[in-house]
């Protein structure tokens, strides 16, 4: 090999000055090709999104939706699944709930009629799932909002069965339980959401199986405004989410509000760590809160009379 280089003092030369140019156009062009089909994928799955919003109700399928955003069915569940970070049908599902959850609110109408307007056919079926998405049955979800109407629930931690508190000051694993270790952080909000005196958002915090806000969260911590919490991590429940409404919202937009403050941590948490949380108003395309969060309060809880 010296004496290849050696009778060819110019291939040292061109190793020690790196890539050539045609290297480095070919890396940019990759690069912006790499760019360009990432923001086509953004818009398919947008586009994928607004129909579903749209039709949600109706009988659509994954073609349906696959011919919405300008992909076959196996391109685009893919793609809708790496922008998204759930399945379309998942989506459509979330869809439905959410509206169904804006329907219990808004009236009294009987829960078989809402179950038929956001495209369900089985009244059983539908109120299984709602209560396995929602974290409640639908009349629950309706008892919550009366209780919301007279006084909101004050700052409190859940801990998982078998953690406690010296447990979390440790920091350490407790194997039994499930308990990886500690999660240090702290949260911040948009302007106008958490500052000033009966200004602030009451704002969750909570560890979930995956990174959809469905059903309880495992562990987590309701606080007032912007700070600092701490919560034990579970093996089963690696995803840290949170989602703020005003303390002084009206009791439909604690349990099912059209654009909530929320936010996720990009990666699922393996171990002790420290993290910053920082919400933004929830975008069209994302997955909607569908957790009863309020349901979490303990019974016998201090509660915070509303003013008006």
């Amino acid at each position: 090999m010296s004496a290849g280089l050696a009778a060819r003092p110019g291939a040292l030369r061109m190793m020690r000055q790196g890539p050539s140019q045609g290297d480095t156009r070919y890396r940019a062009a990759h690069t912006g090709a790499v760019r360009d089909q990432r923001l086509e994928h953004e818009a398919a799955a947008r586009r994928a999104v607004s129909f579903i919003t749209e039709r949600a109700a109706e009988p659509i399928t994954v073609a349906d939706m696959a011919d919405a955003a300008g992909y076959s069915p196996f391109h685009f569940t893919r793609l809708f699944a790496d922008r998204v970070r759930v399945t379309p049908n998942r989506f459509l599902a979330g869809v439905r709930f959410h509206r169904a959850k804006q329907l219990l609110l808004a009236g009294d109408d009987p829960v078989v009629d809402i179950c038929h307007e956001v495209g369900f056919s089985s009244p059983g079926t539908f109120t299984r799932r709602f209560r396995e998405e929602v974290g409640v049955a639908p009349s629950a979800l309706r008892q919550l909002a009366d209780d919301l109407s007279v006084s909101t629930p004050a700052p409190f931690t859940l801990y998982p069965d078998g953690v406690s508190e010296a447990d979390l000051a440790e920091g350490l694993p407790v194997p039994a339980t499930g308990l990886l270790g500690t999660v240090e952080g702290t949260v911040h909000l948009p302007a106008g959401l958490g500052g000033g005196p009966g200004l602030d958002a009451l704002v969750w915090i909570g560890f979930y199986p995956t990174p959809s806000p469905t059903g309880l969260p495992v562990t987590g911590v309701l606080r007032l405004g912007e700070g600092s919490f701490r919560l034990p991590l579970l093996a089963s429940a690696p995803w840290l989410l949170a989602t703020a409404v005003p303390a002084t919202a009206e009791p439909r937009d604690h349990l099912a509000s059209p654009r909530p403050a929320v936010g996720i941590h990009p990666r699922p948490l393996s171990g002790t760590t420290t993290v910053r949380l920082t919400l933004a108003p929830a975008a069209p395309w994302q997955f909607p809160v569908l957790s009863a969060l309020p349901a979490l309060v303990p019974a016998h809880h201090h509660f915070l009379r509303r003013t008006s």
